[in-house]
């Protein structure tokens, strides 16, 4: 294999196990796949090492000098559609299907599949924020602020993303508000149950994808990457947790509750 091809196979490699960390795929499935695609595109001696945000390799072409590749993944999405794309491309690579020309393409392709629209994130946010009210016992008063709250989450989350502001004061403002406008019709309706409005505002925050795939990393025994989302769903939900209580400190302080 040509120097340039070579470099190219392992860009692609790279690239494929970089989008599906970014995009919510698992550790070991990321490494699976590179592993797979460097078989499927003869790469000699390649070795790769994969954490929760971040991608180490190396390979060796014959006659040829080590190359040694680092990716850093800061940022993870949940999109995965992308992930099953790149999955799609990896096992249509090792079954002879594609050339490396046709699957950089489908790379390409994979990693420009559309968002949710903004639209249809805030309708989930509303109507699982209302389901979840439902479920803790709450009815049509509860649903309602629920609904609602989910919704300024929303589009705070939105917001404070566009302009990558950290995830952790993101939480805590969305929460604080959300809690706060809970307090707020608890005021004006006294027979509101704020807690079961707020807790079903608050579900559509928690970090349930962060701790099913730490705990799914331990269970593999990959425990550096599983130490790491665990950490992360850890402080997602202390952010959460100050987040209410500064909006409970808030109301209290203006007289709207008593304890």
């Amino acid at each position: 294999m040509a120097s340039e091809t070579y470099e190219q196979a392992l860009d692609l490699i790279l690239d494929a196990g970089q989008t599906m960390l970014e995009n919510g795929g698992e550790v070991f499935r990321a490494q699976q796949t590179m592993e797979i695609m460097a078989h499927s595109l003869r790469v000699q001696e390649f070795h790769v090492y994969v954490l929760a945000n971040g991608i180490f390799a190396s390979a060796r072409p014959e006659g040829g000098a080590s190359i040694s590749m680092v990716r850093h993944v800061p940022l993870v999405s949940i999109h995965l559609g992308r992930v099953e794309a790149v999955n799609e491309l990896s096992r249509e690579l090792a079954d002879g299907q594609l050339t490396l020309s046709q699957a950089l393409q489908r790379l390409e392709d994979a990693r420009a599949i559309g968002s949710t629209p903004l639209r249809a994130e805030r309708l989930a946010c509303v109507v699982g924020s209302a389901c979840f009210a439902f479920l803790f016992g709450g009815v049509l008063p509860e649903i309602l602020v629920a609904a609602v709250a989910g919704l300024l989450e929303s589009i705070i989350c939105q917001q404070f993303g566009k302009r990558r502001i950290n995830r952790i004061f993101t939480d805590i403002i969305a929460a604080g508000l959300g809690t706060l406008w809970a307090l707020a019709v608890s005021f004006f309706v006294p027979a509101l149950d704020v807690n079961t409005a707020t807790i079903g505002a608050l579900m559509v925050l928690t970090p349930g994808v962060a701790l099913t795939m730490g705990i799914r990393d331990i269970i593999n025994a990959d425990y550096l990457s599983g130490a790491i989302r665990l950490l992360d769903a850890v402080l997602i939900a202390g952010s959460i947790a100050c987040g209410v209580v500064l909006a409970w400190l808030a109301a209290r302080g203006l007289g709207a509750i008593v304890w």
